[in-house]
């Protein structure tokens, strides 16, 4: 199906043929079984009208045999003496009481009767005044010379007729009756007409002629024409016909219930209807109607006619309508075809064109020279094919150019080939000056344009800006040429063609000639492609020229940075390095191989500036070869958020990692030269305090104490720059175990309290009993506690210092509250920074400045945290916390792994 629905789609002779076979075939099938729908409808009104006829004839010879029995009974009734058989009157036979008599009287009415064909019954009864039968004949064979069978005893007079005439009523004025009566033991009903005999005014008997039903029906069919009838009782019950035998088939024939029903109700006076006789295999068209004797409904009756006539008749014509319809169709058909391929033949031709020219053939031209609709068409498509060729070669010359001059160059060349003399150039916007540029080798008329320029101001650029779309403008508008510096050019025509970037105009294309209205007509299509195309084209070689000028700019400009630049893409594929970063990665064939800025074999190292040098915290220091250089990194984004790549900055820091180093390794030897002395110092000052070198004096005394005061001062400065340089070395270790908290503050404040009582400050220990162990390293953590105790008792002349210890979770904090002067808001984020001391402070014990930046450091070593709390004139707060012991701690940062603090 799809196959031939396919093959459908695909021929346009096709689409015209079968639709127009399809709508032949429906005409002339519709006409067909309208033709046979009219011939079948006229046949059948023919057949209902000649049924009508047919009824009508049978109730016509039925109201015949009933006058026909009627006259001559009334010729029996009063027939007078006979005397060639010696026979008296009928009324003196029935009043002799002797049978012999009325049989002798009756007897030649009976021969003369059953030889008439408009008589011909099948019983003759004289009975007398009580209903019983004088004589009753019944004819027992066709043959007519066979004696009839002489019944005694029939009794009538319960009969209805019979009964009227006994007893001498009167029905609708008449003595005279017809109806059906049936004589027991034979099932068959008779139709009877009967009338009495009079002597003088007194009924003296009656006469009774009877017919057989089955008898009397094929009489009637002879005259009527029909092929079956058949009489119905009231109840529709078959009681006789001319085709269906009495004792087999009667029952089965009664009337459809339909038509019953509508002649009981009067709905219709005959009602039709086709029924298959089984018995016979011939199907009949019956009519219904009432059947009426003397005025009287007695049951119903139906003829009928075969349809076999009809159906021939009906074939006939159909096989007459099917042949002139196959006739004509085929006549149209092959009519239709012609046609078709009259309107085919063309297009197929267009078709071939077409698609020679979807292959690329452009050259193609299709020959149809036909002066219809088609032969236009075909022009037309010749010309267009033609304009295709050269859009098509003036496109592809743009293809494969970049460059302004070029541009314009294939443009003049494309239109001259359309109208000669016509010149072509472009106003630029560069950098807010207007020029023009024209193609190389132009005419010297408009040389001079070179070097002309627009006012950005100007109110004819500022309206032409406005248009997007091409504007014409003629030689007329002498304001619009002056303002643009075309006035002396002798332009008529000129095309003005924007070149957008973002709907902003950044150049007009000219296109101009001498002659007015050259661009308009026929061409203007033509014209306006060409300069849509170049315009699209310009306005990319304009981009071009400008990218590659900025480019240029943004080449010199980084290669003129003193730091080194590396931009990647987003996979961080190195694709610019400026000359600086060349030479510090060592990279000087970057651009002749593909690197990923991973695989530059950059060794991260830590340089520990955080107390003695300048904070770069946002910095990464990282070391190639023996250059240490700084490393910063920010992705490159676009207006709209989309992400381009990454772009690195490196600097040399070789010379501040060597500085840095020096420094390291002075502190270092100098703070050890220096504890030695200090250690003899202190030896010897304590022995004179002693007196073991001999007594002193308390003035000595005094001076010896301070002067120890003073080298014990000395010796923890020492100590801190010792750590530091430890710490800055990476030489510090760090061995993190479980802690008693409330040891180590017991062990670090006992030799401070008598310094604490010299200054009678009271100290107060907030310890609770079981403090769970923490997590830290034992020197480091004494050292902690030795600079926030130090630094407590230093600040504070009088009051307290508390000393408070809680946990919570899996955190223990000390508190450690003075009462000194307090430190100012501003004061706080530089509060943990090296060589800081807070301003204003008038303490005489001031420290070096490196007590909390030490503290600092060792606390975040063990995994905690340090922060202050204080309000001036109110004392401060310092505390720390660290993690409680439980075996799953990552306390420690270690310097390979770690940034650096400095």
């Amino acid at each position: 199906m799809r196959r031939l629905t396919g093959l459908f789609r695909s021929q346009i002779s096709y689409k015209i043929i079968l639709p127009y076979l399809a709508l032949t075939l429906l005409v002339m099938l519709v006409g067909a079984a309208i033709s046979l729908a009219l011939a079948a409808a006229s046949w059948q009104e023919r057949l209902n009208s000649q049924l009508v006829q047919v009824g009508r004839n049978t109730t016509e010879a039925l109201v015949q045999r009933e006058r026909d029995h009627l006259f001559f009974l009334q010729q029996i009734a009063f027939a007078q003496e006979n005397p060639a058989i010696d026979a008296p009157p009928i009324a003196d036979a029935f009043t002799d009481e002797n049978p012999e008599v009325l049989e002798q009287a009756l007897r030649p009415f009976y021969d003369t009767g059953i030889e008439l064909a408009s008589l011909d019954f099948d019983r003759m009864i004289a009975f007398d005044t009580n209903g019983t039968a004088i004589v009753d004949w019944l004819r027992v064979a066709e043959d007519r010379d066979i004696e009839p069978r002489l019944i005694r005893g029939t009794d009538l007079a319960q009969v209805e007729g019979v009964k009227n005439i006994i007893d001498g009523e009167l029905v609708d004025d008449r003595d005279k009756f017809s109806n059906l009566i049936i004589f027991q033991p034979d099932p068959q009903p008779y139709f009877y007409t009967a009338v009495p005999v009079k002597q003088g005014n007194e009924t003296v008997g009656g006469v009774l002629l009877a017919i057989k039903l089955d008898r009397l029906l094929r009489a009637i069919e002879q005259t009527s024409q029909s092929v079956i009838t058949t009489v119905y009782d009231l109840e529709g019950q078959a009681i006789g016909s001319t085709v269906l035998r009495r004792e087999l088939d009667l029952e089965t024939f009664a009337m459809p219930p339909e038509a019953l029903s509508q002649l009981q109700e009067g709905r219709a006076e005959s009602v039709f209807n086709q029924v298959n006789v089984p018995q016979r295999q011939i199907e009949y068209q019956l009519t219904y109607s009432p059947l009426v004797i003397a005025e009287r409904q007695v049951g119903y009756f139906s003829v009928g006619l075969s349809l076999d006539f009809q159906v021939q008749s009906v074939s006939l014509s159909r096989n007459v309508i099917i042949i002139i319809t196959m006739v004509l169709t085929i006549g149209a058909v092959l009519l239709g075809y012609w046609i078709a391929r009259q309107i085919t033949r063309p297009l197929s031709t267009l078709v071939s064109g077409a698609e020679a020219i979807t292959a690329g053939n452009l050259e193609h031209r299709v020959a149809v020279n036909s002066k219809d609709e088609l032969g236009r068409l075909a022009l037309s498509f010749n010309q267009m094919t033609e304009h295709l060729l050269r859009l098509y070669r003036t496109s592809r010359e743009f293809s494969q150019t970049i460059k302004v001059d070029t541009v314009l160059t294939i443009t003049q060349q494309t239109i001259r080939a359309l109208e000669p003399q016509t010149e072509i150039f472009v106003l630029l916007n560069d950098r807010g000056n207007w020029s023009y540029r024209l193609a190389p080798g132009e005419e010297t008329t408009i040389q001079t344009l070179r070097y002309a320029h627009v006012k950005p101001n100007d109110e004819t650029l500022q309206w032409l800006m406005q248009h997007t779309d091409p504007y014409l403008i003629s030689g007329d508008d002498a304001l619009y040429l002056t303002s643009l510096g075309l006035a002396e050019s002798n332009f008529q025509s000129l095309l003005f063609t924007p070149l957008l970037l973002q709907n902003k105009v950044i150049g007009i294309l000219v296109f101009a000639h001498p002659t007015p209205d050259v661009f308009r007509g026929s061409l203007e299509p033509t014209i306006h492609a060409v300069a849509n195309m170049a315009s699209s084209v310009l306005y990319n070689a304009i981009l071009f020229d400008r990218v590659h000028e900025e480019s240029s700019e943004r080449r010199a400009i980084l290669q003129s940075i003193a730091d080194g630049v590396v931009v990647c893409d987003t996979e961080r594929n190195i694709i610019m390095v400026n000359h600086t970063a060349e030479y510090m990665l060592k990279l000087p064939d970057w651009h002749t191989r593909q690197l990923n800025f991973n695989d530059i074999p950059l060794e991260r190292v830590q340089l520990h500036r955080d107390l003695f040098a300048q904070e770069q915290p946002d910095l990464e220091h990282y070391q190639i070869d023996t250059t240490v250089i700084t490393l910063s990194n920010a992705p490159v984004i676009t207006e709209d958020g989309r992400t381009l790549g990454e772009v690195f900055v490196l600097h040399d820091i070789s010379a501040e990692a060597a500085i840095d180093q020096a420094k390291t390794d002075f502190i270092a030897t100098i703070s050890h030269e220096l504890r030695t002395p200090l250690t003899v110092i202190t030896g010897y000052v304590e022995l004179l305090l002693r007196g073991l070198v001999g007594d002193v004096n308390e003035e000595q005394r005094d001076l010896l104490r301070q002067v120890r005061q003073r080298a014990e001062h000395m010796n923890n400065l020492v100590k801190n720059v010792v750590l530091v340089a430890s710490i800055e070395s990476d030489t510090l270790q760090t061995d993190l175990e479980p802690q008693n908290l409330g040891e180590a503050i017991e062990q670090v404040l006992s030799p401070m309290r008598n310094t604490f009582n010299d200054k009678n400050i009271t100290l107060e220990l907030i310890v609770p009993e079981k403090i769970p162990p923490v997590m830290a390293d034992r020197e480091q953590l004494r050292s902690v506690l030795a600079q926030l105790f130090d630094n407590a008792h230093r600040y504070t002349q009088t009051g307290r210092v508390i000393i408070r210890v809680s946990y919570q979770d899996s955190k223990v904090q000390l508190d450690v509250v003075d009462s000194g002067p307090g430190i100012p808001v501003e004061e706080f984020d530089r509060l943990f920074t090296r060589f800081h001391r807070v301003a204003g402070n008038s303490s005489p014990e001031r420290g070096s400045g490196l007590g909390l930046a030490i503290t600092r450091q060792l606390i975040e070593r063990q995994g905690g945290r340090v922060w202050a709390q204080s309000e001036v004139g109110h004392g401060s707060t310092f505390s720390i916390e660290l993690p409680i012991a439980n075996g799953q701690v990552d306390a420690v940062i270690e310097p390979e792994n770690a940034d650096s603090t400095a």
